[in-house]
């Protein structure tokens, strides 16, 4: 009975989340992106090579060479795929996002643990440690 309260107070957290305006602007951005022709076109191209690139990795001889040169094709793709106004805006409202998510881990970590927030860092253990510059 008591997780029952956990879990409607975990929804209402994620309905909050919902209607910030940071996910709300994560979501244009996405549709925005998502509308883009140009970037429709680079995404299939780019699926389209990474399924090339899968397909011959399983062959028994697989051409390396031949692998390497679409590798590079999937990273001109990347990068004309990043010079677009539209991703561009989508992975800067992805970043705030996830900025927000870990300032938000960050305070039920310090209802939880705390002395984690007085050493710096977001769990007592550096074992998945992300980098907080704590060591």
């Amino acid at each position: 009975m008591k997780n029952d309260i956990i879990y409607e107070k975990a929804r209402e957290l994620g309905q909050l989340l919902k209607d910030s305006k940071t996910f709300s602007d994560m979501r244009t951005a996405e549709d925005k992106a998502n509308d883009n022709p140009v970037l429709v076109g680079y995404s299939g191209e780019y699926e389209q090579l990474r399924f090339r690139v899968q397909q011959m990795t399983l062959e028994d001889a697989p051409d390396y060479e031949s692998i390497g040169g679409l590798n590079k094709q999937m990273e001109e793709l990347q990068d004309k795929m990043m010079q677009q106004g539209d991703m561009k805006a989508l992975q800067n409202a992805r970043s705030e996002f996830t900025a927000l998510m870990n300032e938000v881990n960050k305070e039920l970590q310090g209802v939880l643990s705390p002395e984690s927030l007085e050493s710096g860092c977001a769990g007592g253990s550096c074992s998945s440690c992300s980098g907080c510059g704590a060591r």
